[in-house]
């Protein structure tokens, strides 16, 4: 859709417009009544910088998909990420571990099993 691989480090500079239409789009869909899952790298500041402008969803819980640093490097490499690249995603998932508390691992746990945890999480929170 956008001509690039959005989660190409080359793909950097399209990064804030991509967020802000992400962030558009929720708030339409939350204008429709319902509850909207967004899952994204942002922190919770920069969430807010992304939907600047927008309509404030009146409920909102924050989470953190995450896996351990080991896992974290092999699936970057296997996307073709350099080393300094990496380096900079490790230290990207570190400030979100001090930002956003509730955690759903990946690392040890099929995707069923994360997928399950997040579903509980979420219909136990709801209003």
């Amino acid at each position: 859709m956008l001509g690039i691989n959005i989660t190409s480090p080359l793909a950097e500079s399209v990064w804030p417009a991509y967020n802000r239409l992400w962030a558009k789009i929720t708030a339409m869909m939350l204008r429709a009544g319902g509850d909207v899952l967004v899952l994204c790298p942002l922190t919770p500041a920069e969430w807010a910088g992304a939907s600047a402008g927008t309509t404030d969803p009146p409920h909102v819980l924050w989470a953190r998909l995450d896996c351990a640093d080991a896992d974290r490097r092999t699936r970057l490499a296997a996307r073709g990420w350099n080393s300094d690249q990496i380096e900079e995603a490790l230290k990207d998932a570190e400030e979100l571990r001090h930002t956003v508390n509730r955690e759903f691992t990946t690392t040890g746990r099929s995707p069923a099993e994360t997928a399950a945890a997040l579903g509980l999480w979420i219909n136990s929170n709801k209003e």
